[in-house]
Order: C-alpha cells, then sequence, then structure tokens
C-alpha cells in the first residue's frame, strides 16, 4: 500500500527539510517529493506541521515490558520486550545479553537469528555484554559468570554468532589480543567495557581492533591527569571508535554527555541501557541480585546502577533539553550513527529513497511522541506513551 506523510518537517538524517512530504510503499521509502507534486494519491496523512525523523536505534537494551533477554531464550520473551521499546520509537535494536554462560549464549543467537529472518522484526542483531570482564568493574553482572575468555569459547562464539552478534563487550585487559582479533576477522564487532584497564591498554585494543566503548563513563577506568584510562582513551581514540552513552541524568552527569560529544562528535550514539520500559518492575532478580526501582534508577542492594529506566524516547529528549545538544545531532545520535557503526546505514538512519519506511512523528516543541511507523505501517500503542 501506498502513504504519504506530508505537512511536516523533516529530518532526513542529515537536515531537516519542509515543503516535502514522504511516500513509502509496503516496508520502503519510495520516495521524497515536493508537497506540490502530490497528485493521484489516496493515503494521505497530514502531519499538522509536526517533526518527522527517523526511527531510534538502541545497540544495548536489555529488556522491557516485564520481560528481560536474559533470562529467557525464547522468541515470546523478545517480543514482549521488543514491543515495549517500539512503543516508544524504537524501531531496530540489539538486545543485549548480560554476563551469562555459553550455553545462553548459544541459545540466544538460535532466537536471534530466526527473529533476524524476519526483516520487519526490528532485530538487528544480538549485543553479548559479557562474560570476560574486570570483576572489579563488573556493575551489576554476576561473579558467577564473569570469567576470562579461552580459545574453545571464542570459537564457539563464532561458530554460533557470526552474522548474529552485533557487538561483544569485553575488558582489553581480560581477553587476548589473539581473541579480539578472531572475533574481529569473523565479522563480530569488539567493545571495551566494564573494564579498569590503562589508557595504554586501551589504545593497544583499539590497534587490535576493538572499535567501541560500552556505556562510556560507567563501569570502567575514569580519566585523570596522570591515569586517563578507558574513558580518556575514548576521548582521544582513532575516528574509527564509536561510544554509547546513557543519557538519563543519572549514569553521567549532562556535561559529561556535552564533553565526549564535542571530542567525538559523530561517533557518539545514545543507548538506553533499559531494564524495563513500560510496565516497570519495582523488584526483581537476576541471578545473585535483587534488583529494587527506586527514584528513576534500578539499583542492586549494594546500590549499583542496574541498567536504566529510560527509553529512547527519554534519550532523546534529555540530551536536547538537559545536555543542550542541538536538535539535528541529537537525532543522529539515536539513529544515523549507531546504523553507521553496524554497517546498516544504505538501509536505516535517513528517511531517504530506498531506506526502510521507520520512522516517528514527534511534537514540534516538546519531542513528544505522535506517532510510530514501523515497516510503513502505524503501531498500534499498547498503552499510552509518556512523554
Amino acid at each position: 500500500m501506498t502513504q504519504v506523510f506530508t505537512n511536516c518537517s523533516i529530518f532526513n538524517g542529515e537536515t531537516f527539510v519542509g515543503n516535502r512530504a514522504v511516500v513509502t510503499e509496503g516496508n520502503k521509502i519510495k520516495k521524497v517529493v515536493h508537497k506540490s507534486n502530490l497528485v493521484g494519491y489516496d493515503n494521505i496523512f497530514d502531519l499538522k506541521g509536526a517533526l518527522l525523523v527517523p526511527g531510534f536505534i538502541d545497540l544495548q537494551v536489555n529488556g522491557g515490558g516485564g520481560a528481560f533477554y536474559t533470562q529467557e531464550a525464547s522468541v515470546e520473551n523478545y517480543k514482549v520486550a521488543n514491543k515495549a521499546h517500539l512503543d516508544f520509537g524504537t524501531t531496530s535494536l540489539l538486545p543485549t545479553l548480560v554476563s551469562t554462560s555459553l550455553d545462553n549464549i548459544i541459545a540466544q543467537c538460535k532466537i536471534v537469528k530466526e527473529m533476524m529472518e524476519d526483516p520487519d522484526s526490528g532485530v538487528i542483531g544480538l549485543h553479548v555484554e559479557g562474560p570476560y570482564f574486570n570483576p572489579e568493574k563488573k556493575g551489576a553482572h554476576s561473579l558467577d559468570f564473569i570469567r576470562h575468555a579461552t580459545d574453545y569459547e571464542i570459537e564457539k562464539i563464532i561458530e554460533h554468532g557470526k552474522g548474529i552478534i552485533k557487538i561483544l563487550t569485553c575488558a582489553p585487559e581480560v581477553v587476548k589480543e589473539k581473541h579480539i582479533k578472531m572475533l574481529v576477522e569473523a565479522g563480530i564487532p569488539v567493545s571495551a567495557g566494564h573494564s579498569n584497564c590503562t589508557y595504554e591498554q586501551a589504545m593497544k585494543a583499539f590497534d587490535a581492533g576493538v572499535t567501541k566503548v560500552t556505556h562510556l563513563y560507567n563501569a570502567q577506568s575514569q580519566f585523570t591527569s596522570r591515569a586517563p584510562g578507558l574513558v580518556g582513551a575514548f576521548l582521544d581514540s582513532p575516528d574509527n571508535v564509536y561510544g554509547g552513552i546513557i543519557v538519563d541524568g543519572v549514569h553521567c552527569n549532562y556535561a559529561s554527555v556535552r564533553i565526549a560529544h564535542r571530542a567525538k562528535k559523530g561517533k557518539l550514539f545514545l543507548v538506553s541501557d533499559a531494564s524495563f520500559v513500560k510496565h516497570p518492575v519495582n523488584n526483581f532478580e537476576i541471578d545473585e541480585f535483587k534488583i529494587f526501582f527506586k527514584d528513576g534508577m534500578y539499583l542492586t542492594e549494594t546500590g549499583n546502577l542496574a541498567g536504566s529506566a529510560v527509553s529512547m524516547l527519554d534519550s532523546v529528549q534529555n540530551c536536547f533539553r538537559e545536555a543542550n545538544i542541538e536538535l539535528a545531532e541529537t537525532l543522529k545520535m539515536s539513529s544515523r550513527y549507531p546504523a553507521e557503526f553496524l554497517g546498516i546505514d544504505d538501509e536505516y538512519g535517513y528517511i531517504k529513497k530506498g531506506y526502510r519506511a521507520d520512522f516517528n512523528v514527534l511534537e514540534r516543541d516538546t519531542l513528544k511522541l505522535i506517532d510510530v511507523y514501523k515497516s510503513g505501517e502505524k503501531v498500534k500503542f499498547d498503552e499510552v506513551v509518556k512523554a
């Protein structure tokens, strides 16, 4: 079915354009035309001056809607979590596993492969966060699963995860250089995180093929005058190194977001690291941890943060309103840059001819969500979406 969206300000992935209309056919954008050329179309939607922006792409998300990916390897579990995020404008995501057993990683790869075979599922791969971490920076990951990588495990991860795992987060000081190279050569991008590495160790890891830093500032060696750590290494990293950042006002100060953005503009993107959006679960257990929801945060009994309580929509609003990063750049951080990191920016992250018809309609002044379109179809919200 052909649909036309007009009377809107379109952010096409590069800039805002007016006096244009987006024409979709099926799950793709057929063309973007001047609004004066809308002749012979029946399904025309007047967006009443709203913003039309690319659908959000979240590369680190733990669960949603009461479901937690790591706890159950099933299509049904994934669909519950995915739909919760879709209702907040996240049209594509990487379900993210916390540190777990090799058997569970393999089982989850099978589920993700099945979901990736449906291009409309929203699942574009898997993020395996752990288990090769520094115990000193474990955060809310279980010590029962944190371990050093072995040749056997890396070979099994490659065997079952090639083409499926799009990010594997590990601590550079814990994983051997040969393991990083094995993963990268197999097409599995490696990210540095949950690490107490030195600046020098981080830079060596970048040379070995690490191309990302996971949730910048959190669970990693900090920047000091004499020891720049992983944070300093990222700020000083080569142009091919990206970073995800949680912009919830809890995981890092908004000034820290601005500083990182100035240093790595074009390579810093938003992640939710969400545990449960919609139907927030106030108390639950992950492995040996009891997690509590308090003052907008998910915390362990010892006070460690356990993921976030925000959606990508919240992150976009916070980045623009609180971190004071201009809107066009904020929107790039929510769609184009993560697409570029994954190498899928020929299909995602823009509103252009031939791209997927995944986009959000936002109120111009408030950035409140009006509608979500996934694969050209309007999403029916399960319940009223918060601002």
